[in-house]
């Protein structure tokens, strides 16, 4: 796009380095930290969903919640509750940044490409999976991005603060959207949310403006990824604070037999200033968890040490995140589904753990031979309305270089 100082970009995750004058065009390469992040942030998002998808023995009651549980359970919820997937949301705001200036550069319409992108993300996956797991993440994504795109070219245009600014506004109206909008019980997570996760995108679409992701400069010293770490930390000992405040200012009610007070839905009556707050810390901690998640990952790769090689083998697995979400509901519905409610925590956490191992090794396979990932080739080839190549292609043999497989999607 005129006026970026990125390089064309050509996929989400994935950067094109200029060409040489009079030379043959550049390949083109991935962005390591987004695919590790993605992984990572995939990672959490399954562990927090294990327990969702079938109700774990201990949260149905037909288990007691030992000690054990409660450690392991209270650390992983500490440690990616919310936080995984406003990362998640995050990336995929730098991905929609990634793909609309890879149509761009390509002579497409970016606009009716990120239409088609998310629309048959939203029909084609998120609807399905949303009927088998009430719990599904891609819906929401793919009304919310399909509000993103729009701004897309305000956003992509002026100062590189703007999108913080416009993520701010988001930020500071979705509270009052999630008290003040009336919206039927079934669409109230799918729409009400949307004013937070747009704020969420455009921080991401703010990262992706930044000249550290420019092709080219990944080891060049920058104070940013220190500085997100060090902001995310911030944003959560302040969400905290929100939460801490909505308890002291607005306790909660209880009766004389020491049950909290239902309202008319059959839930307990909460105050407008105790919700406000909650959401308030919703944000904080997210952003927090997000930033802190990415700018850690980010400085561990730049590094270039040893974390970063143990990071970096996770990327395959972030090249392929439709196919591992979509394929961890499957595999935990068919492997404790029959068993319903009587499949302890800990056992539900070691079904995740070994997919997640299992998933790891296939896809450093398939990425070997194969372009996309399984469901990504078909939403890409659904998106670009024609047949795309799926095997890699082998790489040319230039003079004294050995032959290697194609990078080139």
């Amino acid at each position: 796009m005129a006026g970026e100082p990125m390089a064309e970009t050509v996929r989400a995750g994935e950067v094109r380095a200029p060409a040489a004058a009079g030379g043959p065009p550049a390949a083109r390469r991935r962005v390591e930290f987004l695919d590790v992040a993605r992984a990572l942030a995939m990672v959490g998002v399954v562990l927090m969903n294990v327990t969702a998808v079938v109700f774990s023995a201990e949260s149905a009651g037909t288990r007691p919640m030992d000690t054990a549980v409660s450690v392991v359970d209270g650390a992983l919820s500490l440690l990616m509750s919310g936080k995984a997937r406003a990362m998640l949301m995050v990336l995929l705001g730098i991905g929609a940044v990634l793909a609309w200036r890879a149509a761009d550069g390509r002579g497409e319409r970016p606009f009716a490409l990120m239409l088609r992108r998310y629309a048959a993300l939203g029909l084609l996956f998120g609807l399905p999976h949303l009927l088998v797991f009430s719990g599904d993440i891609l819906t929401h994504y793919s009304i919310t991005a399909l509000v993103l795109a729009p701004l897309m070219p305000v956003l992509l245009s002026g100062a590189r603060w703007r999108p913080l600014a416009v993520a701010a506004a988001c930020f500071a109206a979705a509270p009052f959207v999630e008290y003040a909008v009336p919206v039927p019980g079934e669409w109230a997570t799918l729409l009400l949310l949307v004013p937070q996760t747009l704020g969420f995108f455009c921080a991401g679409v703010w990262l992706a403006r930044r000249p550290e992701l420019e092709p080219g400069r990944d080891g060049e010293p920058s104070r940013l990824p220190a500085a997100m770490v060090w902001t995310g930390l911030v944003g959560q000992v302040l969400g905290i604070a929100a939460l801490f405040a909505s308890d002291l200012l607005f306790p909660r009610e209880f009766g004389p037999d020491g049950v909290p007070v239902l309202g008319p839905d059959g839930t307990p009556v909460t105050a407008p200033g105790a919700e406000l707050l909650t959401s308030v810390f919703a944000t904080l901690s997210g952003l927090g968890g997000a930033l802190f998640y990415l700018g850690l990952v980010w400085w561990l790769m730049r590094r270039r040490r040893g974390a970063a090689r143990v990071l970096g083998g996770l990327a395959p697995l972030g090249r392929m995140t439709l196919t591992v979400y979509l394929g961890s509901t499957a595999v935990f519905l068919l492997v404790m589904g029959p068993w319903e409610t009587q499949v302890p925590m800990l056992a539900q956490y070691a079904l995740a753990a070994v997919y997640f191992a299992v998933m790891l090794v296939f896809a450093r396979l398939w990425s070997a031979r194969f372009r996309y990932g399984p469901l990504e080739w078909v939403w890409r080839m659904l998106v670009h309305l024609r047949p795309l190549p799926l095997r890699r292609r082998p790489r040319p043999v230039r003079a004294g270089s050995p032959a290697g497989p194609d990078t080139v999607p």
